[in-house]
Order: structure tokens, then C-alpha cells, then sequence
């Protein structure tokens, strides 16, 4: 999965972390939001049959959570995770070249899913844990710190937030 990867990014230290570990990186000018940085790959990749977004801020994300959403786009035109709170789109699967209006920020999950039934798309929700817990405030990162798995990112949060 590594080698089908792009970091797109405006930050040249991300950039190199990516390409150090077998990640292909498409550079920013700057930083103008999830939108631009997603329509920035898919035009670098040149629009290819489909696209899976994540952000980078998914602790709990497994290998499982990848291959259960990658096996659902097979299926289905387009495959989304919300966030916990069903306000937000932390993963996307959706082909480019069928014109899907991307809507990061602003209640993003609920006008992917309204977007894809308005261009008569077929449409997959999945809410695995690894895909729907987000850090977005310290409050999350308390949760984080609580949660009942052993990975890294808990190890982190437990250390930050004693």
C-alpha cells in the first residue's frame, strides 16, 4: 500500500519523511485546505480510476480499516467514513473523473453523501473506530490516551497528557 501513497503537502520535512518511506509526495506551493490539497493530487496522479483520502490525524487506523474500505470500493462508486461525531469525512473513497464535489470542513461527511446521491453514485458508510477517531482537540487526545488498545499513538497520548 505504501508505493500507492502520495503525501500531498506544503511542508518540505513531511515531504522527505514520505519519499524515506517509499511514499510518492506531490509539493504544494502552500497550504489552502483539504480541498485544493486533494484536487492537487488527484490532478498530479492524473485523475486515476479512483482516489482514497485519509488525514493524517487518524491514531487508531489499522491495516484492517484499509483493506475493509479498499474491499468496499470495489462494489461501490464511492466509500465514506465520517468522523465520531458525523460532521466530518476521515476517509473517502471516490472516482475523480465522475465529478464528485469535494466538501472538506463544513459538515464535509453530509455533503459527500448528499453530492454522491445527487450524481446518482453508489454509496458505502463505514465506521470502524480506526477510521472514525480523530484528534482535533485536546479532549480528543485525552480519549486517545484512554482508549484500550496497545499502539504507538496511545503510548504517545499517555505520555503527553500525564
Amino acid at each position: 500500500m505504501v508505493a500507492a501513497t502520495h503525501l500531498v503537502s506544503s511542508d518540505p520535512e513531511m515531504l522527505r519523511l514520505a519519499t524515506r518511506l517509499g511514499a510518492g509526495t506531490v509539493r504544494e506551493a502552500r497550504d489552502e485546505g483539504v480541498n485544493a490539497a486533494v484536487e492537487a493530487g488527484v490532478r498530479a496522479l492524473g485523475f486515476p480510476p479512483k482516489v482514497l483520502v485519509l488525514p493524517s490525524d487518524l491514531p487508531l487506523l489499522r491495516t484492517s480499516d484499509l483493506r475493509h474500505i479498499i474491499a468496499l470500493s470495489e462494489l461501490l462508486q464511492v466509500v465514506i467514513a465520517p468522523s465520531i461525531s458525523f460532521n466530518g469525512t476521515n476517509a473517502l473513497v471516490f472516482p475523480p473523473r465522475l465529478g464528485l464535489p469535494l466538501s472538506y470542513d463544513n459538515d464535509s461527511f453530509w455533503n459527500h453523501v448528499r453530492a454522491s446521491g445527487r450524481k446518482a453514485l453508489s454509496v458505502g458508510i463505514v465506521s470502524n473506530p480506526g477510521l472514525t477517531f480523530d484528534l482535533d482537540s485536546p479532549d480528543d487526545l485525552r480519549k486517545l490516551a484512554h482508549a484500550r488498545v496497545s499502539t504507538a499513538s496511545v503510548a504517545f497520548a499517555r505520555r503527553v497528557v500525564r
